[in-house]
């Protein structure tokens, strides 16, 4: 399994419902046709990106972009497997555990019967689907022991409305002849502050992916991002690649100083510009510039810092979330 786990976890999703899909059609089966619908599924389902976020009930919502996907994508050749293809995520969404299935068997059973979806040949099917879907749970539970870990813990601290810092603790034994400050200072600064940050975001995607598989969509996570990492520019890159997505860039928020984001400016106003986001903590380099904040969606800073009174001149010209440490 490569480090971006939502990347993956997507990929694996594709492959299976594209397999579905392939099922169901067998020789009628277009690629080209299923694969639109089904990305507007994924981005709907779990990058919460809709055009119709009041639409509270998540059936009806991703049942809206279907549709106007399908009006889009339909003509006179395509119609009828457009509907078909449209009607198919009726299933998909209780194989997809966005509703329970008590009986995994009648749910097959209702969809080889079923009037609507017009089926031309149905020999075997069943047994197909059962095979398919057993190896879809089995995938599903496969996918989250690899990522389980009795070595490491991610805790949570709620440092704002709906926003958590994340902090990885290691349940590693380590001998009582280490003071607790050696400890400290070996686990987190030079090349092992850098690597476990690889361990913090891989964890904090799985916990990402978890709520969005719930449909929760409602917690955001600051993980740390260490100055020693900038000229290390291979390395921080691959960091980076793991979050790479648009799930993860959305609600992983990375927390960088001040004076780091002055030093690597332009390369860090091109990561915002290619969708990751970044919390910015103010330290003795801020000088009052409020124009150099507005890419942040949030800003820390310690309140009783000389800091925060030249920031308190400019808060009310920016949108940003006030974090007070």
């Amino acid at each position: 399994m490569g480090y971006n786990v939502v990347e993956e976890y997507i990929e694996f999703l594709k492959k299976k419902y594209l397999d579905f899909f392939k099922m169901i059609f067998r020789n009628k089966y277009q690629k080209n046709l299923c694969l639109p619908f089904l990305e507007k599924y994924i981005s709907v389902r779990y990058f919460n990106e809709t055009n119709y976020l009041t639409e509270k009930d998540f059936i009806n919502r991703v049942n809206k972009e279907l549709v106007d996907l399908a009006e889009k994508i339909a003509n006179d050749d395509n119609v009828d497997d457009v509907k078909n293809i449209v009607a198919l995520f009726g299933y998909i969404v209780y194989f997809d555990d966005v509703c329970v299935i008590e009986h995994d068997v009648e749910l097959i059973n209702t969809l080889v019967n079923d009037k609507v979806i017009k089926i031309d040949n149905k020999e075997g099917l069943k047994a197909y689907l059962k095979e398919w879907y057993v190896d879809l749970r089995k995938g599903k539970d496969n996918f989250d022991h690899v990522l389980s870990t009795k070595d490491f813990t991610l805790l949570e601290e709620r440092v704002y409305r709906k926003l958590y810092y994340l902090t990885l603790a290691h349940n590693v034994k380590i001998s009582n002849l280490y003071s607790e400050y050696a400890i400290d200072r070996a686990y987190n600064t030079g090349t092992v502050g850098e690597d476990k940050l690889f361990i913090e975001y891989i964890l904090a995607s799985h916990r990402v992916l978890e709520s969005a598989i719930r449909l929760d969509f409602s917690r955001y996570y600051l993980v740390d991002f260490v100055s020693s990492l900038y000229p290390k520019e291979k390395k921080s890159s691959r960091l980076l690649e793991v979050i790479n997505n648009p799930l993860t860039k959305k609600f992983i928020v990375i927390r960088i100083t001040y004076s780091d984001y002055k030093d690597n400016k332009q390369r860090i106003n091109d990561l915002i510009n290619d969708g990751y986001t970044y919390a910015l903590e103010l330290d003795s380099k801020y000088t009052g510039n409020a124009d150099e904040l507005v890419l942040f969606p949030y800003i820390l800073v310690n309140e009783d810092s000389p800091e925060y009174e030249l920031f308190a001149r400019v808060k009310d010209k920016i949108k940003s979330k006030v974090v007070k440490l």
